[in-house]
């Protein structure tokens, strides 16, 4: 009789403690949820329009991760002391174009595919990982749902500008520092990043950063790419 009424007990505390689970889970994802979804509702207005003192940018996204693409040279930023940092990126000093991205060191040098994701890996790059800097000099933009094209001003541009270069980590005399021989096998490098990567600031937080300083329409959080995508809205078609 003992061990019926025991095993009864510990029965309902069974299911008590699997429905508080489930309860704590569905909390869970219905925040998650709530948050994404507020991190797509841009909170300042758009930039301006095409003038002089103007600078055209693209934000590009594979579904998963996204970079802000910007003009090599322009009046208000040569980037091309940047590609220098590193012998990959120099032989592309002409490039009219580079693509920006940031994230974990451990995800963006060693995962080349899902086949590559393991565990470990995927404990340090959500864990306070190194971060780096890509930087991926660009001949052309392709027109296409992945892509949009905006319009800042040369203050909103140089405000950009800032959050890249606050985000590398200076050498002794300031200098960016390239990770040697490290590159995806496009004419690409990595910079070491100044901050640590982690869950709740991953890289399109840091695009979607990037472009509220620029003055574009952009959610507070954007912790994956297609709340970042649904903030900035459909933009523009590259070449118009």
């Amino acid at each position: 009789m003992l061990k019926a009424v025991g095993s009864s007990r510990a029965i309902r505390l069974l299911r008590r403690g699997l429905r508080a689970g489930a309860l704590g889970l569905a909390v869970l994802l219905a925040a998650t949820g709530l948050a994404l979804l507020a991190g797509a509702v841009p909170l300042r207005s758009g930039p301006a329009a095409a003038s002089d003192g103007t600078v055209t940018i693209y934000v590009m996204t594979n579904g998963f991760h996204t970079d802000v693409v910007v003009p090599t040279q322009t009046d208000a930023k040569d980037w091309r002391p940047l590609l220098q940092a590193s012998p990959i990126t120099r032989p592309s000093l002409d490039a009219p174009l580079i693509a920006f991205g940031w994230g974990s060191q451990a995800a963006y040098t060693e995962l080349g595919t899902l086949a590559d994701l393991s565990p470990a890996l995927m404990l340090k790059a959500v864990a306070f990982d190194r971060s780096v800097v890509h930087v991926q000099p660009l001949v052309a933009i392709r027109a296409g749902e992945s892509v949009r094209r905006f319009v800042l001003t040369e203050a909103g541009y140089r405000a950009l500008a800032r959050h890249v270069e606050d985000s590398l980590q200076p050498g002794g005399a300031g200098e960016p520092i390239a990770l040697p021989g490290v590159t995806h096998g496009t004419g690409d490098a990595f910079l070491r990043g100044r901050d640590r990567f982690w869950l709740l600031r991953s890289c399109n937080v840091w695009v979607g950063e990037a472009l509220r300083k620029a003055g574009l329409p952009v959610g507070l959080w954007t912790p994956v790419a297609q709340s970042l995508m649904w903030s900035l809205g459909p933009g523009d078609a590259p070449g118009r």
